[in-house]
Formats: C-alpha cells, sequence, structure tokens
C-alpha cells in the first residue's frame, strides 16, 4: 500500500450552523450569487466552503456538496483570469483580495476531495469502486492544478507542498490504474494529461511569461500532453532533449535531463518523456506561415522545453550589490506621458529599491505588492536622480504574499524620447513610441506597442513639428506587449 502524506484542516465534531449542509438548499444559495460582484460572490462562497472542511461529516454526504460546489468554483476561478480581472472595476485593494480569495477557493475544493479520498483510502473502500476513487483523484488534481496555475497568473510563490501533493495523488492513480480516467463530461482529460500538462507548464519558467500568457500556454499544452508518458528509471541513452526527471516521493517538479547526469537519484524516479509532443509541436508550427509562427505560445513553449544553452551558462554577468532608491514607470502611455511634459510638471512615480545591478540590467523591489498591475513583458522606465531616465523590459515578476515584488529588468541603451508613429501604408491612427538613438554600436531604435512593426511597413516618425519616413527592418527585442526595432529612413 503506497503511502499517502496530504495536507488537509483539522475537523471538529460539534455541529457548525454556518455549514449548508442539504445540497438542495446549497444549489440555490450559490445559483443566487451576485454574478457581478466577483469579491461578494467569493465571500459567499468561502463562508460555507471553508467551515465544511472543517467539520466531520459522513463522506457520502462530503463529496455530495463537493459536487454541487464544482460548477461554481470553476465559474469563479475563470473570472479572476488576469485579463478579465482587469476590466473589472475594482480598486487595488480589492483586486489583492479577490486573487487572495481566489487561492482559497482552490484550496477548499482541493482540501473537500483530499478529504474524502483519505477516509476512503485509509479504510480500504477504495478497492470496491476504483472507478469512482479514480475520478476523486483526479478532481483533487484538478483543483490543486487550479490552484498552481494562480500562483502562476500573478507571479505569487507556490503554496508549500503543493507538487510534493499533485506528485502523490498522480502516483497513486498510476498504481491503481486510474491515471488514464477521464471524466463524465465529453472531452475531459484524463488525470495524466492534467498532470504532465501541469509538470510542463512549470518547466517554462511562468514568471517569465507576459500577463495571460499562463493560461494560453497551459490550453496549448493540454492539447499536447496526451502525446507524453512517464516511465519508471532514472537513466536514459543518447540525447536527453524532450526528457524530464521526476522523483515522485518529492516537492518538485520535473528538471530537464539536458542538465542532469544519469543515473539521477531519487526515492520513486521517472522520466517524462515529452519527445512526441514537442515533434507535434514542431509540425504544428511548421504549417504556419513564417510571420505567424513566433506569434503562437509553441513557439515559446519549445525554446523553454528545449533550452540551448547550458545550465551554467545562464548568468555569467557579474552583479553588483546595491541598495539606493529610484523611481520607475511602466507602460509605453505612462512613460511617453512623462518624458512630455516639461520638468517641472513632471508627477512623483513609485519608487523602488535597487537590489543588485549588472551591466544589462537591474533586480528591483518594492514592499508594496503589485499582484494583478505589474506583469513580465511590461516597459519600465527607471528615473534616478542626477541621471537620465533608463528604458528597460520586465522579465520576470515575484510577488511574495505580505512583503512585496521583486522584477528582473534588462536594460535598453540609449535615453529614450517620445515619439509618434503614423502608419504609411493604412490609415489606423498614430501610435505613441519611445526613440532610441544609435550608440555603442547599436542603430537607432523605436519601441512600440504589440501590432504597430512589421518587418518592411512603411512609417512616419513624428516627433514635435518634424516628420521623417522610415521603413521597418530588424525585430531586437520582442515581448507579447511591445516590441524594439531597427528601421531605415525611406
Amino acid at each position: 500500500m503506497i503511502r499517502l502524506m496530504l495536507n488537509t484542516p483539522d475537523q471538529h465534531d460539534f455541529v457548525d450552523p454556518s455549514v449548508e449542509l442539504d445540497a438542495r438548499r446549497l444549489r440555490k444559495l450559490l445559483s443566487g450569487l451576485p454574478v457581478l460582484n466577483l469579491g461578494e460572490s467569493l465571500r459567499i462562497v468561502l463562508n460555507v466552503l471553508e467551515p465544511l472542511n472543517e467539520q466531520k461529516l459522513d463522506c457520502r454526504q462530503r463529496l455530495k456538496l463537493l459536487e454541487v460546489y464544482l460548477p461554481t468554483a470553476r465559474q469563479l476561478y475563470d473570472t479572476a483570469e488576469p485579463l478579465r480581472l482587469r476590466q473589472l472595476p475594482l480598486s487595488r485593494q480589492q483586486r489583492l483580495a479577490i486573487i487572495d480569495d481566489v487561492e482559497r477557493l482552490c484550496s477548499g475544493m482541493a482540501n473537500g476531495f483530499k478529504i474524502v479520498i483519505q477516509e476512503w483510502y485509509r479504510g480500504g473502500r477504495y478497492e470496491k469502486d476504483l472507478a469512482r476513487f479514480g475520478q476523486l483523484l483526479r478532481w483533487a488534481l484538478l483543483q490543486l492544478g487550479c490552484q498552481l496555475v494562480h500562483s502562476y497568473r500573478f507571479y505569487r510563490p507556490l503554496p508549500p507542498f503543493l507538487f510534493l501533493e499533485l506528485n502523490q495523488l498522480y502516483r497513486l492513480a498510476r498504481h491503481l490504474g486510474q491515471h488514464e480516467q477521464t471524466g463524465d463530461d465529453e472531452g475531459a482529460l484524463s488525470l495524466a494529461a492534467v498532470y504532465q500538462a501541469l509538470s510542463m507548464l512549470a518547466l517554462c519558467d511562468p514568471f517569465h511569461l507576459a500577463e495571460g500568457q499562463v493560461d494560453a500556454w497551459y490550453r496549448t499544452l493540454i492539447q499536447y500532453a496526451p502525446q507524453c508518458r512517464i516511465v519508471p528509471g532514472n537513466s536514459w541513452k543518447g540525447v536527453p532533449e524532450g526528457l524530464f526527471f521526476v522523483d515522485f516521493v518529492s516537492d518538485s517538479h520535473p528538471r530537464p535531463c539536458v542538465f542532469l547526469s544519469p543515473p539521477v537519484e531519487g526515492e520513486d524516479p521517472h522520466l517524462l518523456d515529452a519527445r512526441r509532443a514537442l515533434q507535434d509541436m514542431h509540425k504544428a508550427l511548421a504549417a504556419l506561415p513564417a510571420d505567424r509562427r513566433r506569434q503562437r505560445p509553441e513557439a515559446g513553449i519549445l525554446r523553454a522545453l528545449l533550452p540551448e544553452v547550458d545550465a551554467g551558462d545562464k548568468r555569467r554577468q557579474v552583479r553588483r550589490s546595491d541598495g539606493h532608491q529610484v523611481e520607475a514607470l511602466t507602460g509605453i502611455d505612462m512613460i511617453h506621458a512623462w518624458l512630455s511634459q516639461p520638468p517641472p510638471d513632471h508627477p512623483g512615480a513609485p519608487p523602488w529599491q535597487v537590489r543588485d545591478v549588472s551591466e544589462q540590467g537591474y533586480r528591483l523591489a518594492r514592499d508594496e505588492n503589485t499582484t494583478g498591475e505589474l506583469g513580465a513583458g511590461e516597459l519600465i522606465c527607471v528615473l534616478s536622480e542626477g541621471s537620465r531616465p533608463q528604458l528597460g523590459l520586465v522579465r520576470w515578476v515575484r510577488n511574495e504574499r505580505g512583503v512585496g515584488t521583486e522584477i528582473g529588468v534588462e536594460r535598453l541603451d540609449g535615453v529614450p524620447a517620445p515619439v509618434r508613429l503614423l502608419a504609411g501604408d493604412e490609415g489606423d491612427g498614430e501610435h505613441r513610441a519611445l526613440f532610441l538613438p544609435s550608440g555603442n554600436g547599436q542603430p537607432a531604435r523605436l519601441v512600440a506597442s504589440k501590432g504597430v512593426y512589421r518587418p518592411g511597413r512603411a512609417l512616419n516618425i513624428v516627433a514635435g513639428d518634424k516628420t521623417v519616413a522610415v521603413c521597418c527592418t530588424d525585430c531586437v527585442v520582442e515581448s507579447p506587449l511591445l516590441d524594439c526595432f531597427e528601421f531605415t529612413s525611406g
């Protein structure tokens, strides 16, 4: 019998009047939630779900109630996707509260299923209905998966032991032959496919993904996950690209075998073989026109899962500790507006502390949490007293609960100047942009929002009362939000 270690809330014997134990009344309560008030809906659900997990209850009744919660929990989780959340009229504190409460919701749902799993497993009841027990394992893993993706969505640290529980649930389902079982809904994925997609998402370094990309990449990985397989072993022969090592008795996601030497130590070692899935991604990209390939999630996923550099080469730059305060503006529109104003009229910008500096960038931190406000791929302008404005690209974000935020910034050489761009080929209005002059061996460049740059596109640069016709050439820096590109006068 496999040992199962799952974290669940302590339970008490007394009857809590706040717990709704009638499935019909609970369904009525959930159907009457204020759908236009996400924060209030979450508060109502958590006020009945969390006490349910703390009260001792017959597992059949608990499971019946949890099945009633499932559709509502999914709807609330989907509504809290970052780009949708930005569209809601919320204050900063309301947004932070919603992000915290969605994590509590995912955890609460997972806890409910884990309680039932533990009771069935300890009592041996699972042997009488393996298919039903496999569905329980799948539901619990799906809820933990939502918690994982939610943490990545908002650049938050993972809850403790999250991967330990994911690994255990998959391991047990595999041991019982239930890992390929799908749900009752049409098109539902197996527990194995979900686990493999979550594992590959974790390997893609989600803290470097722009806001909204995590969900897009996860949906893409879900499509290819059935082409993966997990096999026992800690060693391999030949080229290890596309192989990832995982220890089911560990609190960590798989690791790329290209950075490991076989045999790899582990208590229950396995290899996630994603080679066929990655080959299918290559084929899907090859079938597209060249200008569309880089826009597809598969392109970024392949770069992440098939690293071309040695792990030791990733950070060779010397980093110097710092500590002085700077101000920072984010987004092309805000930076453009700030640079366009006369110096006496400059408004104050949010303060950041420089943790360390390298030749190519900064690591900045602030005590205030920027969850839901700042994402990777965003443009930033660092303002330091006595120095010229320094433009940069946010490469990664980490929001620590109750501590604040850290970001990694890649410098873009040159002092930025605000300009306007007019398309010379079609009248789609004007765009705010930033001009970076030539210097340090680099030609002049333009930074503009995504969609402005196209190779060979004719643009007019308007700076004050001067207009210059140019033609776009090479894109030298890109993110899902913007492009930094070179041009020739034309």
